[in-house]
């Protein structure tokens, strides 16, 4: 164990520690820890919004899909990039509008609000499929934070796993305010490493004809334009992950919190050029690990962390890698938060109203911090007993179960005005389900596909069935 990576990475959770400490002092109500009383800049609600979009995946799981497959794997980046686009022009105005109409804090919250449903039953079901989904996903990023400690410090991928979990300590102190800013800083951070490595590696591989000259050896194609009717339908399937983002809960949640929805223009331009430029970077990682790296790596998600460890002295090599461990918990933190939020907000406080018990902002507050605490021991308990999965496999399992679950709903609840309770609980159920079984009997087409497609034909079919039931919207102002 070198002292001096030792050194970078503690004065890194130090600096996480003071901005949590920090937000703690705001946070003190329900409302602060939820969603920070929607008092976020466009800045820092655009660097929060992406930061806790890319996990671990984007230095880890993504270059090693490249240095595996070659460029046709690009067009999971271009797919990302388009539909966040979409998501901040369509999702993002009119649900930070309308959340604040219903007084919703929460995805579920807003869908019994939006849907006119008095039995709960769609929150429940909702929390359930944020709750499941969720689990695979945290569970994934403590994978990726396992096999970090285990590949800088040489320690065992438990005490991996158990000291990623002290993330849990910053997400108690300050709730949202304290993600949001702490995404803010890392994602100026990430950005920065993920933009010094390919450089770095450019000049020690010998420039592009080396990299030309090892893809053909192993016989892969640096081309991102299909050459055939079968990689444009790969290249289309690889795409649709973008599909995901309109019913991410960790991310559309940040939407909910900006301080004035006509600033989210001045977001959108922030969040997305970040994010081109953060891509870009993981694919040139990806791509110079093929020419850094002649014979076959046994564990391909390491070769960033082996190419920054090998180029750099160990103090700034341990201050790079500092940036997969901001990745992991920008996410971890969000989607933590995303739980606790459902749990306390849209279960027990659910729960507190039926039985006549008073609950103030402190208990339902106190309520989400217990609840990160159960979250964190259930994913940690999964990746303890199932580490042989991969973070790629794993996240991807999770964000088509998320996206397929929430995000059609989330387009009709925005865009049209059907109030049809059964049909939006048709929705969700029928993505969730078709997510979560489809990987079991079909691995050629990716779920995303059909979860997104039948989750929007039973909304249609149960609202068709269910006609006397279909009560107009009231009209909500587009301040946008």
């Amino acid at each position: 164990m070198n002292l001096e990576m030792v050194v970078a990475f503690g004065l890194y959770i130090l600096v996480l520690g003071i901005i949590g400490f920090l937000a703690y002092r705001q946070s003190n109500a329900s409302a602060d820890f939820t969603l920070g009383s929607r008092s976020l800049s466009y800045w820092v609600t655009a660097l929060a919004a992406h930061a806790s979009d890319m996990s671990g995946w984007l230095f880890m799981a993504f270059p090693a899909a490249i240095y595996e497959k070659g460029m046709m794997e690009a067009w999971t980046a271009v797919g990302l990039t388009f539909f966040m686009w979409l998501s901040w022009k369509y999702v993002a105005p009119k649900l930070r509008s309308m959340t604040e109409h219903y007084h919703s804090e929460t995805l579920p919250s807003f869908f019994e609000e939006r849907f006119g449903d008095t039995s709960g039953t769609l929150r429940l079901v909702s929390a359930f499929f944020c709750l499941l989904f969720f689990t695979f996903y945290i569970a994934a990023n403590f994978f990726a934070l396992g096999h970090l400690f285990d590949a800088i410090f040489n320690v065992s991928y438990t005490t991996g796993i158990a000291i990623g979990s002290l993330v849990v300590c910053y997400i108690l102190l300050g709730g949202f305010l304290s993600i949001a800013w702490i995404d803010c800083f890392q994602g100026i951070f990430l950005l920065g490493m993920i933009i010094l490595v390919p450089c770095v590696v450019y000049g020690h591989v010998g420039g592009v004809y080396s990299l030309i000259e090892q893809a053909n050896l192993r016989g892969l194609s640096l081309s991102i334009i299909p050459r055939s009717y079968t990689e444009l339908l790969n290249a289309l399937m690889t795409a649709s992950w973008g599909l995901g983002y309109f019913g991410m809960p960790h991310i559309i949640t940040k939407f909910m919190g900006i301080r004035d929805v006509k600033e989210m223009k001045k977001a959108m331009h922030v969040g997305i050029a970040w994010q081109t430029v953060t891509l870009l970077a993981a694919v040139s990682v990806g791509l110079l690990s093929i020419a850094y790296f002649p014979n076959d790596l046994a564990q391909p998600s390491h070769a960033f962390i082996i190419m920054t460890k090998e180029l750099f002295t160990p103090f700034v090599a341990g201050l790079i890698l500092c940036a997969i461990l901001a990745s992991a918990i920008n996410v971890m933190g969000a989607q933590i938060l995303s739980c606790a939020s459902v749990l306390a907000e849209d279960c027990y406080k659910k729960f507190a109203r039926q039985t006549n018990k008073v609950t103030t902002a402190y208990h339902i507050m106190i309520a989400s911090r217990v609840s990160v605490l159960a979250i964190c021991l259930i994913a940690f308990t999964y990746a303890y007993f199932n580490r042989e999965q991969t973070i790629y496999d794993l996240v991807l399992y999770a964000w088509t179960g998320l996206g397929c679950s929430f995000g059609p709903l989330v387009l009709v609840a925005l865009h049209t005005q059907l109030r049809n309770k059964y049909a939006a609980l048709a929705g969700i159920v029928v993505g969730g389900l078709t997510a979560g079984l489809w990987p079991f009997f079909n691995t050629s087409i990716c779920a995303m596909i059909p979860g997104f497609a039948f989750s929007l034909a039973a909304i249609w079919l149960v609202n068709m069935m269910t006609k006397s039931d279909k009560i107009m919207a009231p009209a909500v102002k587009d301040m946008y």
